[in-house]
Order: C-alpha cells, then sequence, then structure tokens
C-alpha cells in the first residue's frame, strides 16, 4: 500500500512538472483566444432602450480599414548596438509591387524605408519615413519554407544586408496577431489588428541564415525555448499578413447611411449586418475587406441606434474580433451611456494571444467615442484609443 502511494505522488509529481514545463517551457502557436460563439452568446436589446421613434438612418462608431499587404517577415539582431529587429514587407497589388522596411532600434521609434510612397502605411498622422527607390528584396514563401534577402542602406548610409534560405520543414503553425501594440517603437492612434496568419519561425536545424550590418557580420536571434516543439530563430514570416486598421480617430460630422429594409448594407470596402429592433437599425456585425481578407467584428447585443437611446440608459455588451476565416482572435466587452444629447460607448478589448508568461498586450488599450446630436439634427462624434503604459 505505501509503495502504491509513492508511486502515486510520483507520478502527481511528474504530471505537474510537464505541465509546467509546457506551460512556461514552450510555446505553441495559436490563432483564436475564445469560443465565439460561447463568449458572445445571443443577447439582444429590449424595444423600451428608446425614446424616440426611428429615423431610417444608421450611424455607425465602428470602422476598420484593411491595406493590402503581400507578404511579411521579420529577423531579430542578437549583437548589433543600434538595431534590435529588421521587418520586411512586401506589396503587390493594384499599386504595382514595392517594398518596405522597419528598422527597429533597441530604444526610441523605428525608422520605414519604403520603395514607393504610393505603399505607405501610417501608425499615426504625423509618421515620417524614408524613400530608398534602390533597396533590392527578396520574400517568398515556398512550399518548403522561406527564401528572403534584403541589401539597402539606411538614412546615414549604413549598409543593412540578409539573407535566410530555410531548411525544408513539415510542420507548418497557425497564425496569432502581431503584438506590435504593445511596444512604443511605432506609435498607431488606430488600433493594429494585425493578424499574420500562417506564421512561422525559421527552424534553426538545417536553415541558413547571415545579418550584415555596416559591413559587421551579426547572430542572428534564437528563441531559447521550443516553438510548436521545435527550436526556431526569433525570425518569423507569413505569406498572408491581414492588417486591420480599427477605429482610427474621428472628429467631425457623421454621414449616415440607409439602410431601408436591407439587413445587409455596405459603404466602400465595410460592411453592416444589422437587426431591426422596432425599426432601430443596430449594429450586430462589421466586416472590412481588401481584395484578398477581412477582418470582421460581431457584437451582443448588437449596437444600439446610439442617437435614439432614452436619456440615462446604460447598457454593457461583448464583442468578438476575426479574420477570414478564424474567429475569436481578440474579444472583449463594451459600455454604452446616454446622457442628455450624447451618447458615449466604450470599448475594451481583453483577450489576444500572446506567449506565456507574457502580458496580455491588449488590455493596454481602451477606446472611447463620443456621439452628439446636434440642435439641426446633424450627428457627430469625437473618438480617440488611449495606451495605457
Amino acid at each position: 500500500m505505501k509503495k502504491t502511494v509513492i508511486a502515486l505522488v510520483v507520478l502527481l509529481c511528474a504530471g505537474s512538472a510537464v505541465f509546467m514545463a509546457s506551460r512556461y517551457l514552450l510555446i505553441f502557436t495559436k490563432d483564436s483566444v475564445v469560443d465565439q460563439q460561447g463568449y458572445l452568446g445571443n443577447r439582444t436589446n429590449d424595444a423600451g432602450i428608446y425614446s424616440s421613434p426611428p429615423t431610417g438612418l444608421l450611424y455607425s462608431p465602428i470602422s476598420i480599414d484593411v491595406p493590402s499587404m503581400d507578404s511579411l517577415m521579420l529577423l531579430d539582431v542578437d549583437d548589433d548596438p543600434e538595431y534590435a529587429s529588421i521587418e520586411l514587407q512586401t506589396f503587390d497589388d493594384a499599386r504595382g509591387r514595392g517594398a518596405r522596411v522597419i528598422l527597429y532600434r533597441h530604444r526610441g521609434p523605428a525608422d520605414s524605408y519604403y520603395t514607393d510612397r504610393r505603399f505607405v502605411i501610417r501608425g499615426t498622422a504625423h509618421d515620417t519615413f524614408y524613400l530608398a527607390p534602390d533597396m533590392a528584396y527578396r520574400l517568398e514563401v515556398t512550399p518548403s519554407g522561406l527564401e528572403a534577402s534584403l541589401r539597402m542602406k539606411d538614412r546615414r548610409g549604413t549598409p543593412v544586408e540578409l539573407r535566410i534560405r530555410e531548411a525544408p520543414r513539415r510542420k507548418w503553425s497557425r497564425g496569432f496577431l502581431a503584438p506590435i501594440g504593445a511596444s512604443g517603437a511605432i506609435a498607431f492612434d488606430y488600433f493594429p489588428f494585425f493578424f499574420m496568419k500562417g506564421m512561422n519561425f525559421v527552424s534553426r536545424s538545417g536553415s541558413e541564415m547571415a545579418v550584415r550590418i555596416g559591413g559587421e557580420e551579426r547572430r542572428p536571434k534564437k528563441l531559447p525555448i521550443p516553438v510548436d516543439w521545435k527550436f526556431v530563430y526569433l525570425s518569423r514570416y507569413t505569406a498572408a499578413p491581414i492588417i486591420g486598421r480599427w477605429n482610427a480617430p474621428r472628429e467631425g460630422i457623421l454621414r449616415p447611411l440607409r439602410p431601408r429594409d436591407r439587413q445587409v448594407v455596405r459603404d466602400g470596402d465595410t460592411e453592416y449586418g444589422l437587426v431591426n429592433n422596432a425599426g432601430h437599425h443596430e449594429i450586430r456585425r462589421v466586416v472590412g475587406r481588401n481584395d484578398r481578407h477581412s477582418v470582421s467584428f460581431l457584437f451582443s447585443p448588437p449596437i444600439p441606434d446610439l442617437p435614439c437611446l432614452r436619456n440615462g440608459i446604460e447598457l454593457e455588451g461583448r464583442f468578438c474580433a476575426g479574420a477570414d476565416d478564424t474567429p475569436g482572435i481578440i474579444a472583449g466587452v463594451y459600455r454604452v451611456v446616454r446622457r442628455g444629447d450624447a451618447a458615449e460607448m466604450k470599448i475594451r478589448p481583453l483577450e489576444g494571444w500572446q506567449p506565456m508568461p507574457g502580458p496580455v498586450w491588449v488590455r493596454r488599450w481602451r477606446w472611447t467615442g463620443r456621439m452628439t446630436v446636434g440642435e439641426n439634427g446633424t450627428v457627430s462624434m469625437k473618438s480617440e484609443w488611449i495606451r495605457e503604459q
């Protein structure tokens, strides 16, 4: 009996050790953080939340823009005194072909270099960037892995070069949310919903990698713990980056949409899925698209007809955001309060994947939008994101 108890204790300790190792000493990529249906439920709004009759107009507090990008790779450097990371983005669409390189410093803001200003993706209205038309680059994601190269000079004339040829890989990882919104290297006045669909880390085994900065060989950084059971470089890439600019700041008059009796209404590249609540148009779903990808948001209960809300009403709900056919990438809560001639909506993201035991960076972001009805019936809104340090 005593030996049996000892054996059980040993097994329990071993199991606990394996669990802790898998939780803190391994990284498993994953695309979703919540089960969307279970998280949202199917809540609705009571018609009694409204004090004025429906106008037939739709004023949306939510916006999502999805710029086009062809592919992306990001390589971390271990021993350069100035630069910590090199990111290469490529474009191939109606604008033509081009590239952007972001050079991240150990401290301070990053520098962006474009082959042509047509491909500029701004973080804020005050972003600065540099043109590098002589940049030579290659970024191909083949069935066996990554093949990439770069040759350029930074704004002080320092040469920056890299070359990667990945060993054939058998297993492809799942996508995940890029933690670009966690650092101050690039300032964003919108929420950077950047989903790296099918992103992989370059395997250490058998891969060729070379980095030179200022004519000096630099070591590509290695991740000290396995990713999906494999040792890798801290170098990752995707052939399907999905770039969502969520709720860029607004200030001014809102242009209404006229859904009439339609459950789906489109405004440019944005689509709204609506619910009719006693004639009021409520927003259940918002989808932004480019020619390849989409970013979508679901709200439960739907976002109400804000200008028609009853004074003093307070409502709470949940949301989930997804990309293409992957739901539940980000999840959180929202709150609506009507006071006098203004309805205020707040959004707080709560869930988003990151390697354990890192911080959940999405929780640092807060959005507030204040929608005001003027004496002449016009509706205006002022909104912004705030990122807590």
